[in-house]
């Protein structure tokens, strides 16, 4: 039997909410640990990249985006080219109240300017979405 050793998929989500841009603190041990990040996740076998996209908003945040008001603004490799990033954004979403997580977040907030993240990629995202919403 063949063997493939295939590039898995990453869905990063950019929900714009309450002026801002919707981020978690990740909780997870290893790369980017306590620092902030795009809500997202791998696609999984069977899931649609936006099916995947809202779920993991929803696991690591609470807030509830349409799967299918999801529009792709960029596909990036990553630099060690273990990973294809799809992200992609969500329209402005209405969220009341708190927010509540999963154990891979320590903390759900929003961001109102540009801000350094765990991961490079995530960190140019973040500007280009503050550079077309000023």
């Amino acid at each position: 039997m063949v063997h493939y050793d295939n590039t898995p998929t990453v869905v990063v989500v950019l929900v714009p909410l309450r002026g801002g841009l919707l981020m978690v603190r990740r909780a997870l041990a290893g790369e980017g640990y306590g620092k902030l990040a795009l809500p997202g996740g791998y696609q999984m076998l069977g899931q649609t990249w936006q099916e995947a996209g809202a779920q993991e908003v929803l696991e690591e945040t609470g807030v509830i985006v349409s799967p299918e008001a999801l529009q792709i603004v960029d596909v990036e490799t990553t630099p060690d080219r273990r990973q294809n990033l799809l992200f992609c954004q969500s329209p402005l979403v209405e969220h009341e109240g708190g927010f509540v997580h999963d154990a891979e977040v320590s903390e759900v907030l929003v961001v109102y300017e540009p801000v350094e993240t765990a991961f490079l990629l995530h960190t140019r995202m973040v500007g280009k979405f503050f550079q077309q919403t000023l």
